[in-house]
C-alpha cells in the first residue's frame, strides 16, 4: 500500500497491483507557486503532478530529466542508493515547461536506477528552474514525500 504524504522544498542558487491512499498533507507551494504530488505510487515508480498556482518573480519554470529519491531515517533525509551501473550515470537536458497556472504531469520509473523500493517514507526531488534569460536563473529543489508501506 503507497500514501501519499505533502510536499517541500530547498533552494540552492490509479495503480494496477496496489491501492493508494491520498492523504495529502497540507502541502504549501514553494516561493515560485510550484507544489509536487505523488500519484500512481508503486515500488518501482509513480507519476508526479506538478501544479502552479501563483507565486512571486517568476519567468518561465521548468524542469528536466533529472530527479532524486530520499528515504526519511533516524537522522532524517538520505539519497537512496543507485544500482550498480555498467556506464556511468548522465541525465539528459531537456527543459520541460511547467505551465503557469496549470498542471503537469510526468512518469517515473526509477526500477532501472533504484530497483524496487522497500517499505518506508520517501521522497521525489525535482530541480525546478525559473528562467529570465541565458545565465539569468534560480534553481529550486523542491519534493513530493510518499510512503510504501
Amino acid at each position: 500500500m503507497f500514501s501519499v504524504v505533502g510536499c517541500s522544498s530547498e533552494a540552492d542558487g490509479s495503480t494496477s497491483q496496489n491501492s493508494i491512499e491520498n492523504k495529502i498533507s497540507d502541502a504549501k507551494p514553494n516561493q515560485w507557486g510550484i507544489t509536487l504530488k505523488a500519484e500512481n505510487v508503486t515500488s518501482k515508480g509513480m507519476t508526479i503532478v506538478c501544479t502552479h498556482s501563483g507565486g512571486e518573480n517568476t519567468a518561465k519554470l521548468n524542469t528536466g530529466s533529472y530527479y532524486v529519491i530520499q528515504k526519511s531515517g533516524k537522522s532524517g533525509w538520505a539519497d537512496v542508493e543507485y544500482l550498480p551501473q555498467e556506464y556511468q550515470l548522465v541525465w539528459t537536458s531537456e527543459a520541460w515547461i511547467i505551465q503557469k497556472e496549470g498542471t503537469t504531469q510526468w512518469d517515473v520509473n526509477w526500477e532501472w536506477l533504484y530497483g524496487e523500493l522497500s517499505a518506508g517514507k520517501y521522497r521525489i526531488g525535482k530541480e525546478i528552474y525559473n528562467f529570465r534569460d541565458s545565465g539569468d536563473f534560480d534553481k529550486e529543489m523542491v519534493y513530493a514525500e510518499f510512503i510504501i508501506k
